[in-house]
């Protein structure tokens, strides 16, 4: 016997009344007999399909599970088979259905490009056909742990006696931030020192590096390598210090020689010269002049670079000759030093003068030596007579020859010898009281 149950009838339970009768007995009469059968009406196939969790989410190379819940419309269809699709993977993704417990297993790659996928879970069986999503977050695969290292600025300049400070920034690149040790290797000598503050921390952090300098370091190119270690990792950074000529000043001076007379001024152009940023005042002075000159400066001080006018006043009664002078300029800490010649002559008075002194002297020296010597000039003066004797006597003896008129008697003075009349009673030359012959 079969029965057909139309898809409309209501699920439950029925009872069929089933007949027999014998051939050519009218039915139902008597005679008939009849059965109760029981039939269960059940509902149409069908199944649900759900996914879970509903979004999972996983790094690049992991791999993301989800529970498949299936619910059939009757449970007398239980363990019914049904075919399932996965769809929505991107690439470099694979799945597997587990039969028991049911479940999808997605895995990833390193190669799948970040980002939310949807996956379509399709079930068939029985010529029903269900589906179901979830969503699949894909992240970037965790890296190992590295670190940046870097210097602002690199390169600084200064000058001898002064300082520099660099930052040093420590990044996190990837990974789960480690400590990272700072440590400084160098070239750096005598004069030269750093400083590292903090020496270490998590990135991302900042370090102060300082450079300190000696006002006698010499000026260069210094370079310091900073070196940061931390996770396995290595990583320098390198900053250069560059240390200039220090500030300085220099003096010229022009002419380098003057002569002048006593009595007279004479000058010196005087430049102040500044060098490598010097920014000091400098006040000029000068030594090693004569007794009694005069110095004054157009402008004794200021910044350089400046000129000034060194002007010298030498007094009549100066004493003459060369003279080294010096001209000193003093600021910011330095003395600069510039020398020059004074050439000082006599004044054309006092030439004068000093030529009468000579003749008066030689003259008086001469006097002074007959004075001291009275015997030799007496015995000059005797044989001075005798001659003047014997030439007279000779004028008078000259054999018819006319006489001669003698010439008007002179006189020698015992002081200085000067021929005076004999009509003088005092030298007409040194004022000496004459004797007469």
């Amino acid at each position: 016997m079969y029965v057909t149950v139309d898809p409309s009838k209501a699920p439950g339970s029925y009872v069929l009344e089933v007949w027999a009768h014998p051939a050519g007995v009218p039915f139902p009469g008597p005679g008939n007999e009849y059965v109760n059968v029981h039939m269960l009406v059940g509902a149409a196939f069908d199944f649900s399909l759900a996914l879970s969790p509903a979004s999972v989410t996983v790094k690049q190379g992991d791999t993301a599970n989800y529970q498949i819940f299936i619910t059939y419309s009757d449970p007398s269809y239980s363990g019914t088979s049904i075919t399932v699709q996965v769809a929505g993977l991107g690439p470099g993704m694979n799945y597997q259905i587990i039969p028991s417990p049911p479940s999808l297993s997605i895995s990833t790659s390193q190669s799948t490009p970040t980002g939310t996928y949807t996956i379509l879970l399709t079930g068939s069986a029985m010529g029903v056909v269900h589906q179901t999503s979830a969503l699949l977050t894909v992240q970037p695969a965790e890296q190992p742990f590295d670190f940046s290292i870097s210097a602002a600025p690199t390169q600084q300049t200064v000058n001898p006696g002064a300082s520099a400070t660099y930052t040093i920034t420590v990044g996190l690149v990837s990974g789960t931030s480690q400590n990272v040790a700072l440590t400084a290797s160098s070239t750096l000598q005598t004069g030269i020192s750093e400083s590292l503050n903090p020496t270490s921390g998590l990135p991302s952090y900042n370090a102060i590096l300082t450079i300190s300098t000696t006002s006698s370091l010499a000026p260069g190119q210094y370079s310091l390598t900073i070196t940061g270690t931390g996770g396995g990792k290595t990583h320098p950074v390198t900053v250069t210090l560059m240390v200039a000529q220090a500030p300085d000043f220099r003096i010229d001076v022009s002419p380098s020689s003057q002569t002048a007379l006593q009595g007279q001024t004479t000058s010196y152009s005087v430049n102040v010269v500044g060098l490598n940023g010097f920014n000091s005042q400098v006040s000029l002075s000068v030594a090693g002049l004569p007794a009694g000159v005069v110095s004054v400066f157009t402008v004794p001080s200021s910044l350089p670079d400046y000129s000034s006018t060194l002007t010298l006043t030498i007094p009549g009664d100066s004493p003459t000759g060369s003279f080294a002078l010096t001209i000193t300029g003093s600021g910011g800490g330095l003395t600069r030093d510039a020398n020059v010649i004074l050439m000082v002559n006599p004044s054309q008075t006092q030439s004068q003068t000093t030529s009468t002194q000579t003749t008066t002297s030689s003259t008086g020296g001469l006097l002074e030596t007959l004075q001291q010597n009275s015997l030799i000039v007496i015995g000059l003066l005797v044989l001075l007579v005798i001659l003047l004797a014997v030439l007279a006597m000779r004028g008078r003896g000259g054999g018819g020859a006319v006489p001669q008129q003698a010439g008007a008697p002179r006189v020698f003075c015992g002081k200085c010898g000067t021929q005076n009349p004999a009509s003088n009673e005092f030298c007409a030359s040194c004022g000496n009281k004459l004797r007469t012959t």
